[in-house]
């Protein structure tokens, strides 16, 4: 074999033998390089991460402090408020039940009717005693006519009956003033034979 054959076979050793080296290397710092970016990549995952936790955090404990500031002040209006049994109470005292909406505002603008319990039991409520006459007249205790009934008593004459067969109760808050009507079965004319003017009561 010549000089140059061999110096072509080591060219060609060495060439090759390059060209492999560099393609191992190659493979091996690419490894490197992208193990090092995955390993950045995390790092910063964890930190976008921990960020969002702490502002989720920082939320959370903003909404219990708004809960808890809530409490208190559910609890401070609590205590300016009157204790709730004694306002079931009253509301079973006038007829209602907790939680319904009574037509209050009703009541007090027009007469209605009332059980025979609470006639009387407001101490400054005028107590007017009335007599409905079988002929259709109703008339105070001095037998002076009744003008306008449904003013005075709204529709009581209808509820005979209700409580009693022969008495109805009416309260008038805007006049302060609790009736009495007691039914007569005479006429007005048998029993107010002299009485000749006809007033209005309050």
């Amino acid at each position: 074999m010549s000089r140059g054959l061999y110096l072509a076979t080591f060219a060609t050793g060495a060439i090759v033998g390059s060209v492999v080296t560099w393609c191992f290397v190659k493979k091996k710092y690419e490894r490197i390089a992208q193990e090092e970016i995955d390993s950045v990549k995390e790092v910063f995952a964890k930190k976008e991460f921990s960020s969002q936790v702490k502002e989720m955090t920082k939320a959370g404990e903003e909404v219990v402090k708004g809960l808890n500031d809530g409490i208190r002040q559910a609890a401070e209006q609590a205590k300016e408020k009157p204790d709730l049994v004694q306002y079931a109470a009253m509301v079973q005292k006038y007829g209602g039940t907790v939680g319904e909406e009574k037509e209050a505002p009703m009541k007090e603008k027009f007469p209605y009717v009332i059980s025979p319990e609470e006639f009387g039991e407001f101490e400054d409520y005028e107590k007017i005693s009335l007599t409905y006459y079988s002929d259709g007249v109703l008339a105070d205790e001095n037998n002076e006519v009744v003008d306008d009934v449904e003013d005075i008593v709204g529709d009581a004459l209808d509820h005979f009956g209700e409580y009693e067969d022969d008495s109805v109760f009416v309260r008038c808050d805007e006049r302060k003033c609790d009736y009495e009507i007691l039914m007569d079965q005479r006429t007005f004319s048998e029993v107010a034979e002299n009485n000749p003017r006809q007033v209005e009561v309050r």
